[in-house]
């Protein structure tokens, strides 16, 4: 809760909109089903599946969730022009495939866990280049989010040793 808070603080719609609950829905049904595909890899056949591989599969069950929404294929628009398509390219080599990439790599080599905790940061990263390529404004609202980001991932990382601190000094005082 307190890092979805984060992220909503990090929200600059047009005026006084506020937050679309659908959008809201659709934001939480994507971090579950990311959360679902990070945790099968981790653990089921497809940890030892060659990373290159599982990414190929990743991208084409994506094409076929995305022909089934453009009512297959039939929406699709012409792209009009040579710097429009090295856009789109872009997008889908750096945004998608490295980042496919690395969200295997990292699942196989620091696991599920970590992978999960440290992509809930990814807000932080965007609003970060934001504010240094594109010279966004950094705002105390915008630092409150990110502050409750952090705080967010940081309670998840030490989380566990802190539990079992805590158990181990009640345990002393009982004794």
């Amino acid at each position: 809760l307190l890092a979805l808070s984060g992220i909503a603080l990090l929200y600059q719609g047009d005026g006084n909109k506020p937050l679309s609950t659908l959008g809201i829905i659709f934001v939480l049904l994507s971090s579950l089903s990311y959360a679902i595909y990070i945790v099968g890899v981790n653990r089921s056949t497809l940890k030892n599946l060659p990373t290159t591989k599982l990414t190929f599969y990743a991208i084409l069950f994506g094409l076929s969730v995305y022909i089934v929404r453009l009512n297959f294929c039939t929406e699709l628009q012409i792209i009009p022009s040579v710097w429009l398509w090295a856009d789109v390219l872009t997008l889908a080599i750096l945004p998608t495939a490295v980042s496919l990439i690395c969200t295997a790599l990292a699942i196989h080599y620091i696991g599920s866990t970590s992978t999960a905790i440290l992509g809930a940061l990814e807000p932080v990263t965007a609003l970060f280049f934001g504010v240094l390529l594109f010279h966004e404004k950094l705002t105390p609202r915008l630092m409150m989010g990110i502050l409750m980001i952090i705080t967010a991932v940081t309670l998840i990382i030490i989380g566990k040793s802190l539990i079992k601190k805590m158990g181990m000094l009640l345990q002393m005082n009982k004794k």
